[in-house]
């Protein structure tokens, strides 16, 4: 290791890569001099992995990184014990990681973030996405046209008819959305954080997964719809009409 030397054949002593100098001084090894490029290597997977898988990709590189790194100088800092504990645990980590986004943890969310989002996070801002120019769908009936490539975060969509539209794993957070017809539309594992849900009818909508975290849903109907893994407030829960215990919804196919 660090201080090891070889033999020549003429008796003289050189020392071995990562080993003393001529001067007796220790050598850092080769892969130890190229740690500065550490840092660089780690935020570009990241910021590549954040565009391809969201919050889920991001998470998964961080831990990715961490173990690669512990076990890149592991062995001259950790023992073979060490070493494996950090495999495992990072394949925990892992694990954890996919079961949690299958099951619609925003935490694990796999929708992708973009630039600006990365950008502002990377800087230590909070990112406060803003509607696309003139976006107000308020009281028309929208279809998949009207909202694809939009982003629909704060949109007004008060007394709208979305009924029927797939808006699986969307960011809908702040929506104004008041009165609105969701009726049979797909909204497994959506974002509606914050959003103004108030009259909102959701019959026989898919739910699953849904986050409704601080959301305002006095007067929303959710009955028969798929609530499975909701995300909402027991005391938010009284103040909606949800489908009865033990209801049978498995032919709406949500959560797949």
């Amino acid at each position: 290791m660090g201080g090891q030397q070889t033999q020549t054949a003429g008796g003289q002593q050189t020392p071995q890569s990562g080993g003393q100098d001529a001067n007796g001084t220790e050598g850092p090894r080769r892969r130890e001099r190229l740690l500065w490029l550490w840092p660089i290597a780690v935020l570009t997977l990241m910021v590549a992995s954040g565009m391809a898988l969201g919050s889920l990709g991001i998470f998964l590189a961080a831990v990715s990184a961490v173990c690669t790194l512990m076990l890149f100088i592991g062995d001259t800092a950790l023992s073979q014990g060490q070493r494996l504990a950090v495999a495992v645990i990072g394949t925990l980590l892992v694990a954890v990681a996919l079961v949690g986004s299958h099951r619609g943890i925003p935490l694990f969310s796999t929708e992708p973030f973009s630039t600006d989002e990365l950008v502002a996070t990377a800087a230590g801002k909070g990112f406060v996405a803003t509607d696309a120019p003139g976006l107000d769908l308020s009281g028309k009936r929208v279809t998949a046209k009207d909202i694809e490539g939009k982003n629909l975060r704060g949109a007004e969509l008060s007394g709208a008819n979305l009924e029927g539209l797939d808006l699986h794993g969307m960011d809908l957070t702040g929506v104004k959305a008041a009165g609105a017809s969701f009726r049979r539309a797909i909204l497994d594992r959506a974002r509606l954080q914050d959003a103004d849900l108030r009259g909102a009818d959701l019959r026989d909508a898919c739910l699953y997964g849904v986050d409704l975290t601080r959301a305002k849903i006095q007067g929303l109907d959710a009955t028969g719809s798929d609530v499975t893994d909701a995300i909402v407030s027991e005391a938010s829960t009284r103040q909606a009409r949800w489908p009865a215990e033990g209801s049978d919804t498995s032919s709406l196919m949500c959560g797949r």
